[in-house]
């Protein structure tokens, strides 16, 4: 029953197409994470919170 249903559809492109997107998403989120220079922009970014000197006194 299950394969005479699939047989007949034209929409078996649709999980491609979504499984091409999210090895898109995912290759682009790892470039983000792993490109050079990134591990000094994330350190700042880590220190961010603690950092005295950056924060706007909220009233």
């Amino acid at each position: 029953m299950k394969s005479l249903i699939l047989s007949r559809t034209e929409l078996l492109l649709l999980p491609e197409i979504a499984l091409f997107i999210f090895i898109g998403v995912f290759a682009g989120a790892l470039w983000l994470v792993l490109r050079p220079g990134a591990k000094a922009a994330y350190a700042r970014h880590a220190s961010m919170a603690l950092d005295e000197n950056d924060r706007e006194d909220v009233p």
